[in-house]
């Protein structure tokens, strides 16, 4: 049997992972080899289902010191992301107090006027315009700043942070641990300050039940503010941007949202299944031997569930490499994941592209790219696939 090496050497500008779907043919499951380690590629649909929502595949094994994680964030066994149940519930429940939908969705007032504000400035630049620099990168940092009680004037650090946060192979190690311990030390003195002077914010009222309730410890509380600060706009950028070079594309489908904007959430919708942002989900090991698709995982094997694969998987999504904004399925995408660790930021970031992409689009009618889209060029050594800059014209 053929052993795969992963990650692949897939273009970053590549919508979709071409070695990901052939082994998606020969079956849900294959073996690979990943930073040394023997691991199984999860590629089908209901497979990658299973593994995120199967307790038997742990989170917590697979962030130990000599896991299968080349990040050195990916390690801190305080977050969210790295933890099982019981500790997983814990923090997830008191995160899910504070970082509600309704607290989310009164947020929307202030994403359009953010937007608004933005796209005012885009249009007083000139054509051509960088959209990534202008408009994807400061929307959702701004948002989460606010929602977080976050001072908007230290957003040029925290996304220097999170650059390096989102790294792979794009930084050295020590540096990108050097950014994790001075982005945690400056959530410790904020958070402090909140505790003596709270506002209306999420990091206030999550310091707030916390406090109450002495559910998480104070490293445990900096550490998912962490995670929701850094995680809760990085993704958002690259998606962003993402889709609307995905759109360029697909000009048919841009006409087409043009002539229905009420498609909006359902544009998202598929442009989230279809846009490749996260090849694959955060690597587990089967605690107990388990069947996948007919296929016994041992236990402490290592598992990886390939995200953007299950998204094309046609037994799932009819005509899968198609890109369809009225494309209407109850088959859920799992771009946010599925199971215990589902995105928490999932309505929050799915109401960001609703109104940053619907607006864009209605602002500027004849949108459209300042260059060829093949000299697009694509960040590199990064979990997540991002474009540079993005000249545009209308």
């Amino acid at each position: 049997m053929v052993v795969v090496t992963y990650p692949f050497d897939t273009p970053a500008g590549a919508e979709a992972e071409p070695e990901g779907l052939r082994l998606l043919g020969q079956g849900p499951l294959a073996p690979a080899e990943m930073h040394g380690h023997q691991v199984w590629l999860v590629v089908g649909y209901q497979a990658v289902r299973q593994v995120l929502s199967d307790p038997r595949f742990s989170r917590a094994a697979a962030a130990r010191p000599g896991g299968p994680v080349a990040n050195p964030a990916g390690f801190n066994p305080e977050l969210l992301t790295s933890m099982d149940p019981p500790d997983h519930t814990r923090i997830r429940r008191l995160m899910a107090a504070a970082f509600t939908p309704h607290r989310v969705q009164r947020c929307g007032p202030r994403i359009h006027e953010i937007v608004d504000g933005l796209l005012d400035d885009l249009a007083a630049h000139g054509k051509p315009a960088d959209l990534v620099q202008q408009f994807a990168e400061p929307l959702p940092i701004m948002v989460i700043c606010e929602l977080l009680g976050v001072p908007i004037e230290d957003r040029p650090r925290i996304r220097q942070w999170a650059t390096r946060l989102m790294a792979d192979t794009a930084y050295p190690p020590a540096e990108i641990a050097e950014a994790f311990n001075q982005v945690n030390a400056y959530l410790d003195e904020l958070i402090e300050f909140r505790r003596h002077t709270p506002d209306d914010a999420l990091i206030s009222a999550l310091v707030e039940i916390n406090d109450g309730d002495h559910a998480l410890s104070p490293s445990e509380l900096t550490a998912n503010i962490q995670l929701l600060l850094i995680a809760g706009h990085e993704t958002t950028v690259s998606h962003l941007a993402n889709s609307v070079v995905a759109l360029f594309r697909h000009p048919d489908q841009i006409a087409l949202l043009r002539a229905q904007p009420e498609l909006i959430s359902f544009a998202v919708t598929e442009l989230l299944r279809y846009s490749r942002l996260l090849s694959s989900a955060l690597p587990r090991v089967a605690t107990e031997n388990v069947d996948i698709g007919g296929t016994t995982i041992n236990a402490g094997d290592v598992v990886v569930p390939l995200i953007a694969t299950a998204n094309r998987d046609p037994d799932a999504f009819p005509e899968p490499q198609r890109l369809d904004l009225a494309r209407a399925t109850p088959t859920p995408h799992l771009a946010f994941g599925h199971g215990p660790h589902y995105c928490p930021g999932a309505h929050l970031a799915q109401l960001e592209l609703q109104i940053g992409i619907g607006t864009l689009f209605d602002r500027f009618p004849t949108l459209a790219p300042a260059v060829d889209l093949a000299d697009l060029q694509w960040k590199s050594g990064f979990v997540i696939r991002s474009v540079r800059a993005l000249p545009v014209t209308w």
